[in-house]
């Protein structure tokens, strides 16, 4: 029969009921779950009647079959490669006090192994020996164990489980492989330790030769900061990250050099400045191109159109003691370095870089001419005064 399209439409009496969406339902949902001690994800303080008989039901259980439910939680979540959740089943298996060896064992052994998956290895040791204590047959301890003293790299002991365990089982194949496994770990370990032991020795014939061509060079003159004296068993030029190298095939010394603008408070940094070449050499090619705070257009700071110079200071002295000295560009390293007054201050020199003209560089040396006189006066005086 057709419906009567006539028909008047049916009218809801009372108010609509409201919409509930599926985020509410699942909110509903998940809030009547955790009052159900199943799926609870944490549990209350006190007060709800079901956990607190799951609680007394829990502490009337025999410590042997709870330390058997915590193992097959633990074998669950290590199928499941869950390997912290799986310790702590293993190790709350663990505080359960019963006669049963045998469990005990196989729960030390079973935590050895989740110890070896997270690289613990120190931890498998423990538990490996421990088992072995309460049942000195038990292959699965020393096997983990061998493993473990591979990771550590303890060869001795990883053959002695291997052999030991093999005096049990002469057969065993897996035991066969891992016995091949302790001899290539330990030829790998051995090659490891040659190798470095000829780096060690390069290294310091390496440094044995640089400290030659250092002190042949005699009039070189070496000083520290404070922070860098304390620093121990360093020869003066080995204090900082960048250190002079010795060419091999030049007999050179290759210096790390710092060229600084107090005008522009920039630096540039040569890692290798040969002792043979110029400074107008080196300078040629630092300012090759315009540095990026000069002008591009009318760059001051080219090679023809800077001086170049370096602070002087006695050994031990202070900023308050420095000189300012002018060096000729046409000089090479070695002779500016060779210079008496020259200091080589935490190991690689530094020059600082003027334009020849202007009002910086005449205000950037009247200040230390001025700095010079007041220290001379100061001395004349003290020198005049009666003893």
């Amino acid at each position: 029969m057709a419906p009567n399209e006539d028909a008047p439409a049916t009218v809801p009496i009372g108010p609509a009921a409201p919409t509930v969406t599926d985020s509410e339902r699942l909110e509903k949902l998940n809030q009547d779950l955790e009052s159900i001690p199943l799926f609870m994800t944490q549990l209350p303080d006190e007060g709800n009647e079901a956990v607190e008989a799951l609680k007394t039901l829990a502490s009337e259980e025999p410590p042997e079959e709870m330390a058997a439910t915590y193992k097959g939680e633990g074998n669950l979540s290590f199928k499941r490669g869950r390997y912290h959740d799986a310790l702590k089943h293993y190790t709350h298996a663990l505080e359960y006090d019963h006669d049963n060896v045998d469990l005990r064992v196989t729960l030390l052994t079973n935590r050895a192994a989740v110890n070896l998956e997270l690289e613990n290895y120190g931890r498998v040791l423990q538990d490996c020996s421990s088992a072995l204590k309460l049942k000195s047959q038990t292959p699965k301890a020393l096997f983990r164990a061998a493993k473990a003293c591979i990771m550590l790299s303890k060869f001795a002991e990883a053959h002695e489980c291997c052999d030991w365990v093999l005096r049990m089982d002469p057969g065993n194949a897996e035991l066969l492989r891992l016995q091949d496994e302790v001899r290539q770990a330990q030829l790998k370990f051995e090659e490891r330790g040659r190798a470095q032991e000829e780096r060690e020795r390069q290294r310091l014939a390496r440094r044995e030769m640089l400290r030659r061509a250092v002190e042949i060079r005699s009039r070189l003159t070496f000083d520290l900061s404070p922070e860098n004296a304390k620093k121990k068993d360093l020869y003066p030029w080995e204090v900082s990250e960048h250190q002079v190298e010795l060419d091999h095939d030049t007999g050179h010394l290759l210096w790390p050099v710092a060229f600084l603008y107090p005008e522009s408070k920039e630096s540039d940094f040569v890692q290798h400045f040969d002792e043979s070449v110029t400074l107008y050499d080196m300078l040629a090619q630092v300012l090759s191109n315009p540095p990026p705070w000069d002008s591009q257009s009318a760059p001051q700071y080219t090679v023809d159109n800077v001086d170049t110079y370096f602070m002087a200071r006695p050994v031990g002295g202070v900023e308050k003691d420095e000189r300012l000295v002018k060096v000729s560009s046409k000089l090479r390293l070695a002779s500016i370095l060779d210079n008496p007054k020259y200091v080589i201050l935490d190991g690689f020199p530094s020059f600082l870089v003027l334009p020849r003209t202007g009002p910086f560089t005449e205000q950037y040396i009247e200040h230390y001419r001025q700095q010079r006189l007041t220290q001379e006066a100061a001395k004349q005086t003290v020198a005049a005064e009666p003893s």
